[in-house]
C-alpha cells in the first residue's frame, strides 16, 4: 500500500447573512484570496489552495448521484456556499496558519465580514492520489 503522501484541509462554509451569491464569490475569489496568499506562512506552508464552490447544478448532480448509488442527496454543504481546500506536507504546517499573529490581525477579520461562522464545517486527513490524469 501506498504511504500517505500529503494533508488535506476542507473547511465548508455559507455566506454571511446579508452577503449576495454574487458578492460572496467576488470577495472570496478576489480580496479574501489575495490577503490570505499574501501571508509568507501560506506561501511556505501550503502546496496547494482551492476553492470549490457549491450551486444548484451540482447540488442537482449530486442528487442523482445519490439516487443512482442508492442513497439519500445527506450533503452537508451549505447551499450556494463553498468550500477552501488547503494541502501541506504535514498537518502542523496548516495548523501554524491559524495560528499565525499575521492571519489572525489580517485574514480571520476578512473571512468574519462575509462568511457565517456557524456554517463552518472542517474535514481533514491524509489522503493518497491513486489516479490522475
Amino acid at each position: 500500500m501506498t504511504p500517505p503522501q500529503r494533508f488535506r484541509l476542507m473547511v465548508s462554509f455559507a455566506p454571511k447573512e446579508g452577503v449576495s451569491m454574487e458578492d460572496f464569490r467576488a470577495h472570496w475569489s478576489g480580496t479574501h484570496a489575495r490577503l490570505f496568499l499574501s501571508l509568507m506562512i501560506v506561501r511556505t506552508n501550503i502546496l496547494k489552495y482551492e476553492q470549490f464552490y457549491v450551486d444548484a447544478g451540482s447540488s442537482a448532480t449530486m442528487a442523482q448521484i445519490a439516487a443512482v448509488l442508492g442513497r439519500e442527496n445527506n450533503s452537508t454543504l451549505p447551499a450556494g456556499g463553498g468550500v477552501a481546500v488547503l494541502e501541506a506536507e504535514t498537518p502542523e504546517k496548516i495548523l501554524a496558519i491559524f495560528k499565525d499573529e499575521e492571519f489572525l490581525r489580517v485574514v480571520a477579520p476578512d473571512q468574519e465580514s462575509f462568511i457565517d461562522g456557524s456554517s463552518m464545517r472542517v474535514l481533514s486527513g491524509h489522503y493518497t492520489t491513486m489516479f490522475e490524469a
